[in-house]
């Protein structure tokens, strides 16, 4: 299942006429979980210019932990210049191999690279900002997760790979072993006594449902359904519309893939008119949508709950008409854990784009930005109840050396508020099947201050080098859609993004 991954910068120079071009995806070998000695997965890389591969070990339970080794070789004749295309936060920083993590889908959990006392990340191939002809072993330790598992999804620069196998045995050694690899001086072996933490967090989701009037976020703890208001009620009303129904079922049904719990449904407007009125009128909305959830839900396990908030928490400043339509809603939470899990429900008909140019998957769409860029996904891979989005992104002039790649697709808005940070160049791409739309799964790394930091599961960073006729990939990971055989990704307008959309893009297994 590989493909091929993200290019970042490169040493070595390649003459105009020998760049690399699209690249199809990898073939694939799988060893025997318990054959520790051979790659389970090899994937090809295109960075900057040069070839790379990426042989896979399967992992090692360690005690407590669990060891990643990886091995990158490359054809090139000089250093190759891997940039920050394995960088990311852990912690606090930024760190060498932070972007590598672990996944379980099915628990909805990651795993970041363990760090020692110092903060510097355990294993082999500390620094990962070159590449040698000589090749390089890069090895992590991460926390072993709960209970049995004999496989995890290993999340690389533009790789998803879904199951890496997982057993007990012993750790590799630390260095590459052929004659013509082995370095002058000796690499001390990875040992995972050393760390001193290695997070795992758990994922979030966010989805959007008939066109947004029904927002939920979610993790394996809790659901907050975010309803909107001008969907629900006319203006200054607290009666509910003919044709809120549809939300109201939307949200029992996230409701009830819940264990049995107090739901609380709590009311917020804008802050149009005067404080007192708003208060009174988000009592009474909360109310009516607490009313109308009683005849869908069993009560005796769902107590509801309800309160008005008026306009004192906006879930975004009250700047702009848009902001002031998301902060007029009513939401319903439960602090419950997951009992039944189920796919976003896609209905409807794709709404209308006309924010940039638009494509099949396939065929792809042509951007110029900083150069022309061609952006297409052929094809999407469902794993589990989730979905694997791989864009594959072409320079399409002649350029080598040109610099930067595109950083314009960093579309990815924070619905969780004003008090959140994301990654600048993140991969920020929505998910649309029919009238709902997903978001990548996430994740918050720490807190700064009033500021939460969130990373995605997917691309950290689409700013690096590619050379004209150069293909890179980048991947991230969604919820999934119920019985969607395709599947639309689309780059919203947002500050910086130049967006566009791909339709058609068909969902295999």
């Amino acid at each position: 299942m590989a493909v091929l991954l993200a290019a970042s910068t490169a040493a070595c120079d390649d003459s105009p006429d020998e760049t690399v071009g699209p690249t199809p995806r990898a073939d694939v070998s799988t060893a025997p979980a318990t054959d520790l000695s051979a790659p389970a997965e090899t994937v090809d890389l295109v960075v900057g210019g040069a070839e790379v591969t990426a042989e896979v070990f399967p992992l090692v339970r360690s005690g407590e932990h669990i060891v990643l080794t990886l091995d990158l070789a490359t054809d090139a004749t000089e250093d190759v210049t891997l940039g920050r295309i394995f960088r990311g936060e852990v912690v606090d920083a930024p760190v060498e191999g932070g972007g590598i993590r672990l996944v379980d889908l099915e628990k909805k959990q990651v795993f970041l690279p363990g760090l020692d006392a110092q903060g510097d990340p355990v294993g082999t191939g500390e620094r990962l900002g070159s590449l040698d002809p000589t090749g390089m072993r890069v090895q992590r330790v991460y926390t072993a997760p709960d209970g049995p598992a004999d496989s995890l999804g290993v999340l690389l620069p533009g790789e998803y790979l879904a199951e890496v196998p997982l057993a007990d045995g012993e750790i590799p050694g630390p260095a590459l072993t052929s004659a013509e690899d082995v370095s002058a001086e000796p690499v001390e072996a990875t040992d995972p006594s050393e760390v001193a933490e290695a997070p795992v967090l758990p994922l979030e989701s966010f989805t959007a449902e008939l066109d947004g009037a029904v927002r939920v976020l979610e993790s394996t703890e809790e659901v907050t359904v975010n309803l909107g208001g001008d969907v629900l009620f006319d203006s200054s009303s607290a009666e509910l519309r003919s044709d809120a129904q549809a939300a109201i079922d939307a949200s029992a049904r996230r409701i009830e893939e819940r264990a049995p719990g107090t739901v609380s449904v709590v009311g917020h407007t804008d802050d149009v008119g005067g404080e007192a009125s708003n208060q009174k009128l988000s009592q009474r909305r909360a109310d009516a949508v607490a009313d109308a959830l009683s005849e869908r839900l069993d009560t005796s396990d769902y107590p509801l709950e309800t309160s008005g908030r008026g306009e004192s928490e906006p879930l975004v400043a009250n700047t702009t008409d848009e902001n002031r339509q998301l902060n007029r809603r009513v939401a319903i939470r439960l602090v419950s854990e997951v009992t039944t899990t189920s796919e976003v429900a896609a209905e409807g008909e794709l709404p209308s784009f006309e924010d940039g140019p638009v494509g099949t998957g396939a065929e792809g769409v042509v951007v110029d930005g900083t150069r022309p860029w061609r952006y297409s996904v052929p094809e999407a891979r469902r794993v589990g109840d989730s979905v694997v989005v791989d864009l594959q992104v072409t320079a399409e002039d002649d350029e080598v050396e040109s610099g930067f790649g595109p950083g314009n697709l960093a579309g990815y808005w924070s619905y969780r508020g004003d008090d959140v940070s994301v990654p600048k160049n993140m991969l920020g791409l929505t998910v649309l099947s029919g009238t709902s739309a997903v978001y990548p799964y996430d994740y918050k790394i720490r807190e700064d201050g009033d500021i939460e930091v969130w990373n995605p599961l997917g691309e950290l960073d689409t700013l690096r080098r590619v050379d004209g006729g150069e293909t890179v990939t980048f991947t991230a990971v969604y919820p999934g859609f119920e019985d969607a055989e395709t599947i639309t990704v689309q780059l919203n307008h947002n500050a910086g993004a130049m967006p566009f959309r791909l339709t058609d893009i068909p969902v295999v297994d």
